[in-house]
């Protein structure tokens, strides 16, 4: 990928981003003011439990498929290996789990919270399962433009979808939330395929010979993604069981207002993902340079965040959200960390470390656990994201050490934008708009 070519796919995934970030705060301002604190706590733990469930059935998968995808394999064959490892594994896990709960927990909090929404469970997975698949076969093979066109239609869809179906049911506003949520990831689906299909082939077929590489990745980067999904969504599950929907509807506010600040990492990883996987010439100055622009805008954007975030939460929101601000004060640290992880842990995965990466991760989700468990009863949403912050900011220390280790690479090169850096910006940015 030449400099130009990044520089156009960089400012792509930049205005991607800040669509994403306007459509989705336009959607959490309709679902705040209309669903109200405990509603909105019940719609984030039913939409966050698929992406908590298909990492921990198949979480290990998108890794596998996207460090192949990167080398070239044939897309019909991994397309194959999301649907029977991923989406049919995920949905028989779904269905035995739900049948237990429902025969055996009943008198659990987050069973009575769901209630019969809990069947849904059985479609929303294996969706989510495919839709995250999909997403990392476009990117891993260098579909930037198709990536970023699925990223603003999943923010898009249900945000319209929404609006049509409130306005049809204004006496049932959960029931068109979910509905519009359901429906938003089908039309993703659908895209996505036709996408991938355009210009290859992506007929269905089966290579018993490559299982053995796929299954050993898949199975040493899994519990990397389980963990990571223990770190972003089990709060969720210890606030609804401790706190209550209301408190998590607090939580939810604040965890979506910190969430918005992701565009920065992503926008950098979005380009620099296939080479990042691929780990081809350069690398050593590219990730250093793409951290240190990471470092940089986020430092700025968490202070930012921090100044106008209660204004932002209570003029958006409503002032019944007006709790969120000081766990939001608690979610910046951990989420400046977790911008840095996320470059981090692509590039130690192109390094043929799924491992490594995993050891760290179950680390980070251990600590969390232990000071959810702590932290909460004593601090409630506000213990829940000190929890969080101290989690990935002990895993992005962890990898940072491992990175600078395998590259060679000091330590201070890779912690903020260095004045040797603005003059090659000045003239990428330069030839990337000649």
């Amino acid at each position: 990928m030449n400099r130009n070519l990044y520089m156009r796919h960089l400012a792509m995934s930049m205005g991607t981003k800040l669509l994403m970030i306007a459509l989705r705060l336009a959607r959490n301002v309709l679902l705040a003011r209309i669903l109200g604190p405990s509603e909105r706590g019940l719609f984030a733990l039913l939409s966050s439990l698929p992406e908590m469930i298909s990492a921990a059935t198949s979480g290990g998968l998108n890794s596998a498929v996207g460090y192949q995808a990167a080398k070239q394999r044939p897309m019909g064959l991994l397309l194959t290996q999301v649907l029977v490892y991923g989406c049919m594994l995920a949905g028989t896990l779904t269905l035995i789990c739900v049948v237990l709960v429902r025969e055996y927990g009943t008198e659990l909090e987050v069973t009575i919270q769901l209630g019969m929404l809990a069947w849904l469970l059985l479609l929303a997975v294996p969706m989510t399962v495919l839709k995250s698949g999909l997403l990392t076969l476009h990117n891993a093979s260098g579909g930037v433009v198709a990536f970023n066109a699925l990223r603003l239609t999943e923010s898009l869809a249900p945000l319209v979808l929404f609006l049509a179906m409130f306005w049809m049911w204004r006496d049932h506003a959960l029931e068109a939330a979910v509905v519009s949520w359901l429906a938003g990831i089908c039309v993703v689906l659908m895209m996505g395929l036709w996408w991938l299909g355009r210009g290859r082939s992506i007929a269905l077929c089966w290579d018993r010979a490559g299982q053995r590489e796929l299954l050993t990745y898949s199975a040493r980067s899994h519990p990397d993604v389980l963990f990571q999904q223990m770190i972003l969504r089990s709060d969720y599950l210890f606030i609804g069981a401790i706190l209550g929907s209301t408190a998590l509807g607090h939580y939810a506010m604040a965890s979506a207002a910190a969430e918005l600040l992701l565009i920065v990492p992503e926008a950098v990883t979005t380009p620099l993902m296939k080479r990042l996987l691929q780990q081809d010439a350069g690398m050593d100055k590219i990730t250093p340079l793409a951290l240190r622009l990471t470092a940089t805008v986020m430092i700025g954007a968490c202070l930012a965040m921090a100044v106008i975030g209660e204004w932002l939460i209570v003029t958006l929101f409503g002032a019944e959200y007006q709790p969120a601000y000081t766990a939001l004060l608690a979610l910046l640290p951990g989420l400046l960390g977790l911008c840095y992880a996320s470059i981090l842990r692509l590039d130690l995965l192109g390094k043929n470390r799924p491992g490594a990466v995993s050891m760290m991760m179950g680390a980070g989700a251990t600590i969390n656990l232990v000071l959810n468990l702590f932290l909460i009863p004593h601090y409630g949403i506000v213990g829940a994201a000190i929890s969080s912050s101290i989690a990935y900011l002990v895993v992005t220390a962890a990898m940072l050490t491992l990175y600078c280790r395998l590259s060679e690479v000091p330590l201070w090169r890779t912690l903020i934008i260095l004045p040797s850096d603005l003059a090659p910006l000045r003239q990428m940015l330069q030839r990337g708009t000649a």
